[in-house]
């Protein structure tokens, strides 16, 4: 928004606050009371349940609102473990998670004295559902304390800006993109057949009951549709037939060249309450929920897994919980959950921490929508367009033509000061000293200071680049402010062709980007395949401006420029899109359940110990939250339900006759 001249003043005093911002440690949220300094079991602070005449949708976001953080409820003892054994016990609360215990709550006894455990290291949903929701969405990412940063490098050292989101809800609470890889690709590397998969996507979708994405009105949406398919390689327009599964869109491996709609968490007041938060009654009595606390080893007996070693980081102890004779461990920690195995000095395979990848992700140009300020028909970006609910993936051919890549394409749209949480994020990933960006994956506070420090100086740009449109305006005799200056920009990411891997003596994970040279080509024909389309969208900053930005980040709008970008960013700009995938993958480390649907998802040599996330499966081709949501769903729903349950019994039964 167009600043007057006296606003400077306003300017200043936002200048002074965020560079004390950037030095102030993270708020620690805590509730206290008489029992306890740092207590936060919301239980002790109960908030009405939903009433019965509350619709399905008020529901929802009374959960979201309020989801507890309910500490294990067992007594404890001198050395820290608790007289309380559990039926489950599921380490992390993220995407893989909520489907899971969707799945087991629907089918478990519903009596108080079967217990499910879930361990969480990050807040619960209530202390951090002011940046989960729409309108800040974005600032999670400058946030390290539900952002956190991976200690990621390649293979010679230098460091990868990779992240997680520790939170209840897990990415869920904080992603945006909503869209299922191909069932043949999860036929792939879970097994079962396409039309399998198809199902267990419509399924699963109807859960969060998804608005369908095509009935919704389009803002600047409409503008990326119309502008796709003009350009000389033009893209297809959003296809419905895509958008089976719950109208969640489903990648089309026929189509090079596809647009996607995809519907997201949000009702109308931007609330996320179709998240997997959203699917788990969090008051049922069954369920006992430990924020703040990190599961650091695994104990076994014989192979089964009979108790979890726990840091409980709130109230500053160690504790010990066990499992049930029958119970299951389940993981869905994400990265935490090829650690916590190879950890374990029971287990041999060599697969574990093997096959990791993430998405290389590439920030592109800033363009510049001007809008009248007394033109409704100009106003073309609203305060909903910050992440557009639609995206462009293109399939594409490395220089010898025999390999392919699927590049995705993310918008943002909107004022810059929406935008600048965001920006300074992935703007970190251009910092010149390679030992600074490697300390911030080991110390989540300098991350913090210099997200906030960076944003300082994006907001000194805006300010000088909105004086230099207030004078043009003046100038012109249209009236200071008569124009609006918002942005658009785009990132771009894709898949690395050479897997990597967790660093067994320490926390290192090693992902090799552009150590295969068709991770450049792939990147080089992307970018200037897409220029002509992100140019369409807005223009070019000033001449003065767009040399200082290119000056600091080498980030192309010409096509000669592209190669020289590549280069750059591959050996001084390395940023992920924290979508860490692999560690753990089905058919080599945990089993895919063709003999025994009961087995599936149990990593191999053990009795009860399972995975349910995103280090089941290879990196997909696409954004990963959906896929992770299904992996937890039918990992669920084959070792909870009751006719998996049924059908093994009978099996049972025969095969004892037989004998």
């Amino acid at each position: 928004m167009i600043k007057p001249i006296p606003g400077v003043a306003f300017f200043v005093l936002q200048f002074l606050i965020l560079a004390v911002a950037g030095f102030l440690p993270a708020s620690t949220h805590t509730i206290t009371s008489p029992r306890n300094k740092a207590f936060t079991t919301m239980k002790t602070y109960p908030t009405p349940r939903a009433s019965k005449k509350q619709s399905s949708g008020d529901k929802n976001l009374h959960r979201d609102s309020v989801a507890l953080n309910a500490v294990g409820r067992g007594s404890g003892t001198q050395d820290g473990s608790t007289t309380t054994k559990y039926d489950v016990i599921v380490v992390g609360s993220g995407n893989g998670a909520c489907a899971l215990l969707n799945e087991c709550l629907a089918n478990a006894p519903k009596n108080k004295d079967y217990k499910i455990l879930v361990i969480e290291q990050g807040r619960n949903f209530f202390y951090t559902s002011d940046v989960t929701h729409q309108n800040g969405w974005s600032k999670s990412y400058a946030t390290a304390d539900i952002f956190k940063l991976h200690n990621a490098m390649t293979s010679d050292g230098k460091a990868v800006i990779s992240g997680k989101a520790c939170t209840q809800g897990g990415g869920g609470s904080i992603n945006f993109t909503m869209m299922y890889e191909s069932s043949a690709w999860l036929t792939e590397h879970l097994g079962k057949n396409e039309t399998y998969w198809d199902q267990m996507k419509a399924q699963f979708s109807e859960k969060l009951k998804l608005d369908d994405p095509f009935d919704l009105p389009e803002r600047f949406a409409k503008v990326i549709k119309n502008n796709a398919k003009k350009i000389e390689n033009p893209y297809e327009l959003p296809n419905k037939s895509d958008n089976y599964a719950g109208h969640v869109p489903s990648l089309n491996e026929k189509v090079e060249k596809q647009l996607y709609i995809f519907p997201t968490q949000f009702n109308d007041f931007g609330q996320r309450v179709k998240s997997g938060v959203s699917l788990i009654d969090w008051y049922d009595d069954r369920i006992d929920l430990k924020c703040l606390c990190e599961v650091k080893s695994l104990n076994f007996a014989e192979g089964t897994c009979e108790s979890v070693d726990v840091r409980n980081n709130d109230e500053g102890k160690n504790e010990i919980y066990s499992v049930k004779p029958g119970g299951k461990v389940i993981l869905c920690g994400g990265s935490a959950s090829p650690r916590l195995l190879m950890k374990s000095k029971e287990l041999k395979n060599e697969h574990i921490g093997r096959f990791v990848k993430d998405h290389i992700c590439m920030p592109l140009g800033v363009y510049v929508v001007a809008e009248k300020k007394n033109d409704e028909k100009g106003k073309l970006i609203g305060p909903k367009d910050n992440y557009e609910s639609i995206f462009a993936i293109a399939s594409v051919p490395t220089k010898n033509g025999d390999d392919r890549e699927f590049a995705n394409f993310d918008f943002f749209s909107g004022q810059f000061d929406r935008l600048i949480f965001l920006a300074s994020s992935l703007y970190l990933a251009f910092l010149p000293f390679n030992l600074l960006k490697r300390l911030m994956g080991r110390f989540p506070f300098l991350f913090t200071v210099l997200s906030n420090s960076l944003r300082v100086l994006l907001t000194v740009f805006v300010f000088i680049f909105e004086v230099f449109y207030g004078l043009k305006d003046f100038l012109t005799f249209q009236g200071w402010g008569a124009t609006k200056i918002k942005i658009t920009t785009s990132l771009v990411k894709f898949n690395t062709f050479a897997d990597g891997y967790y660093e067994e003596d320490s926390d290192k994970i090693i992902l090799k980007f552009f150590e295969d040279k068709r991770d450049a080509e792939v990147a080089e024909e992307a970018i200037k395949d897409n220029l002509e389309l992100l140019e369409s969208l807005g223009n070019k900053p000033p001449l003065l401006l767009r040399a200082i930005f290119r000056l600091v980040t080498k980030i192309p709008y010409e096509p000669y420029q592209v190669k020289r970008y590549v280069k750059n960013f591959s050996k001084n700009t390395l940023l992920s899109e924290q979508h860490l995938a692999g560690g753990c993958l089905f058919g080599k480390v945990i089993d895919k359940g063709d003999k025994d649907p009961l087995d599936t998802g149990k990593v191999f040599d053990t009795t009860n110990l399972y995975v349910a996330d995103l280090s089941c499966v290879p990196l997909p081709r696409v954004s990963t939250q959906m896929t992770a949501y299904l992996i937890g769903h039918y990992v669920g729903q084959q070792i909870f339900s009751p006719t998996t349950t049924a059908q093994n019994e009978n099996t049972n039964m025969v095969a004892e006759k037989t004998e």
